[in-house]
């Protein structure tokens, strides 16, 4: 009898442990800040990124170790002179509702992207279509972007220049289809709740508590459910560093990123993760400041932070000090055989306090000022950032004389001050969205979605569109450097470093991979032991 109630005791537990919900059914990831959006045609930011990466999924899909492979394409073809390309979908595709992914709907989420009244910052990123740009800029009609339906499982799309890169594009979240009866229903709505998303991705979105955690579950739906092995990912939103290792250590949360201070106490432990994000940090300032419109004086802020001590003695060694804006090993190769970065020839401006003090002296004659006048500095409150900032402050009022305030807020606070063009300076980052140099080097185009700063230089906007306008290296690759080139002498931001970024990772997880291309993890081969 005391064997069999044992038996039965046992028997018990392992079903109780084997229910939903539990550790070995669930990974939690601490996203650290709420998105500023996760529609697809809408969003700019990484955080929105992480969500996109898991509910939607396009033409193609983001593969190991940056790389691109079929998504809800099966396979594609482009013609000879690499201006057409034809994609064709798989079989049986369903949105999570049951309906069908077709051609059409491909259609209508790129078209939305480049409507101009949708005011996409990311239309830009379709301007490989022909006649797209003409129609995001109200010079061309929708009936003329090179975009064709030849039926419901093959989508032909025209370009106005070679873009040999085009395959990995389709991967990113602009690219994304729409279902256009839902969007129809949602309206302005669209991707603002969990029960205002549709998924064509691997999960669907269950639960939305703003500013807390975003749950998902597996989409049954999804073409490749049978390779999904977790069912459920909860995304945490713990902006506070001490509050993020506290969730760590006390597992509910399997990864969370953690700031170079707390790395130190994790150097010898096999569950922290060490990887260059792809991403490069700067000085943005705004142009519309009479001050901060002066080369000189932003040469002279530049010139006052010590790069080398900033990523030694604050980042403690994680990381390297910017002399270009693209980062190593993420530009394309041509320059006699080496990395992009290192065949630029020209560098950004290196540590030099008394040339910097001399320089703002000159800036500040210039505009008539007899002072620097009062200004802030914006940034967010989670990782590195308060500290780096912290940084700059002294080292402006150590070198300059300058007194810098520091507003800290969210991350969604800050993207929304800076589309507003509501600040002096900002502590920002970039990283690039696809495997090209260009995707740096065009930020700060005077019409682009993403020149926050409101620099205008025509020479600088020219060598962005010679570089989309032809796939030939040896006439893309020279003005590719002169962009750095432009960027280095007449600074729309001061490059200051290329970030390498620290998680912890549960001893549990499998398959997380930390990319620095088109977004920060992948998911694709994600399982729980």
């Amino acid at each position: 009898m005391k064997k069999m109630l044992f038996l039965l005791m046992m028997l018990v537990f392992i079903v109780s442990c084997g229910k939903g919900g539990g550790s070995s059914k669930t990974f939690t990831l601490n996203l650290s800040d709420e998105p500023k959006s996760i529609d697809p045609q809408i969003s700019t930011d990484i955080l929105g990124g992480t969500v996109a990466d898991i509910i939607t999924e396009g033409l193609a899909r983001k593969g190991k170790n940056g790389t691109f492979e079929p998504g809800l394409a099966k396979s594609w073809e482009k013609s000879k002179d690499g201006l057409k390309w034809t994609f064709h979908l798989r079989d049986n595709l369903k949105w999570s509702n049951g309906d069908p992914i077709t051609a059409q709907d491909f259609k209508n989420g790129w078209l939305r992207a480049l409507k101009p009244e949708t005011a996409s910052e990311y239309a830009y990123m379709l301007y490989p279509i022909k006649n797209a740009e003409k129609y995001n800029k109200k010079e061309g009609t929708a009936e003329e972007v090179g975009i064709k339906v030849i039926d419901d499982k093959t989508l032909e799309v025209e370009l106005g220049t070679p873009v040999p890169y085009f395959d990995s594009l389709v991967a990113f979240k602009t690219y994304m289809p729409l279902n256009q009866k839902f969007f129809d229903k949602t309206k302005d709505t669209y991707f603002t709740e969990s029960d205002k998303t549709l998924s064509s991705g691997a999960y669907t979105m269950e639960s939305w508590t703003h500013g807390s955690e975003i749950k998902f579950k597996k989409n049954p739906n999804y073409w490749d459910a049978d390779n999904v092995k977790v069912e459920t990912i909860v995304y945490k939103i713990i902006p506070d560093n001490n509050s993020a290792l506290n969730a760590f250590n006390n597992k509910e949360v399997d990864v969370t990123a953690i700031s170079a201070e707390q790395a130190k106490g994790f150097k010898d432990d096999p569950r922290m993760v060490s990887n260059n994000d792809g991403s490069v940090w700067y000085l943005l300032f705004n142009f519309n400041n009479k001050t901060l419109a002066n080369v000189k004086i932003r040469k002279a802020l530049l010139m006052a932070v010590d790069r080398e001590g900033l990523v030694n003695n604050v980042l403690n060694g994680y990381g390297t000090a910017a002399k270009t804006l693209v980062p190593k090993g993420i530009g394309i190769k041509g320059l006699n055989d080496k990395d992009f970065t290192e065949g630029v020839p020209t560098s950004t401006l290196a540590y030099n306090p008394q040339e910097a003090k001399k320089l703002l002296e000159e800036g500040l004659k210039e505009t008539g000022a007899a002072k620097f006048p009062n200004m802030s500095m914006l940034i967010n409150e989670s990782g590195n950032n308060k500290v780096i900032a912290e940084y700059i402050q002294e080292q402006l009022r150590k070198n300059l004389g300058i007194e810098l305030n520091l507003e800290i807020m969210t991350a969604q606070e800050r993207f929304s001050r800076m589309k507003q063009k509501n600040f002096d300076l900002v502590l920002a980052g970039w990283s690039g969205d696809y495997p090209d140099a260009i995707t740096y080097l065009d930020l700060f185009e005077s019409t682009g979605g993403t020149n926050y700063g409101s620099y205008k230089n025509p020479q600088y906007d020219a060598l962005v569109k010679t570089v989309r306008g032809t796939a030939d290296q040896n006439v893309r690759i020279p003005a590719l450097v002169k962009l750095e080139g432009i960027i280095a002498e007449d600074l729309p931001v001061g490059v200051l470093f290329h970030r390498e970024k620290q998680y912890l990772v549960n001893k549990k997880v499998n398959g997380i991979g930390f990319t620095p291309i088109g977004g920060e993890f992948y998911f694709g081969s994600l399982s729980l032991k």
